[in-house]
């Protein structure tokens, strides 16, 4: 019983010096900004998640006279350095169906994350872009 103890914990010791840590799953394109859409916003239910959250929900606000179309298709980034880099979608989903949320309101979105990245997220700064695929906005949320 012993061996065993102290082989996983040897074994584990190995792994972190040999650099088999867990590392930030990049993707290799190169993310293009989305403009600002004016009078709507989003943010995340919570600032801070734990590494293993899986749903995650968004709260966008749309404050402009006309509707909001959206999808449920992600982008995922995470700030390293200041620069915002691409995390691989493991999955794309889309649909044909026409989604909106209209004029002067706030409404939910849930997003689950292990049907779109692989988990856990490292601990870090994100943002979870939603929207359709003109218009899109960010929410952001930390990693602890």
């Amino acid at each position: 019983m012993f061996k065993r103890k102290f082989a996983a914990v040897l074994l584990a010791a190995l792994l972190l010096l040999t650099g088999c840590a867990p590392k930030d799953d990049f993707d290799d394109y190169e993310f293009v900004e989305y403009p600002p859409v004016e009078n709507v916003s989003a943010r995340t239910e919570f600032e801070e998640y734990d590494g293993d959250v899986e749903l995650i929900s968004v709260l966008v606000t749309n404050d402009r006279d006309e509707r909001f179309s959206f999808g449920y298709h992600i982008s995922l980034q995470k700030d390293v350095d200041g620069e915002w880099r691409p995390i691989r979608i493991i999955k794309e989903e889309y649909d044909l169906l026409a989604r909106y949320m209209p004029e002067h309101c706030t409404l939910p979105l849930r997003f689950d994350l292990n049907k779109y990245v692989k988990l856990p997220l490292l601990p870090g700064r994100y943002r979870i872009w939603v929207g359709n695929e003109i218009e899109k906005v960010p929410a952001e949320f930390t990693i602890k």
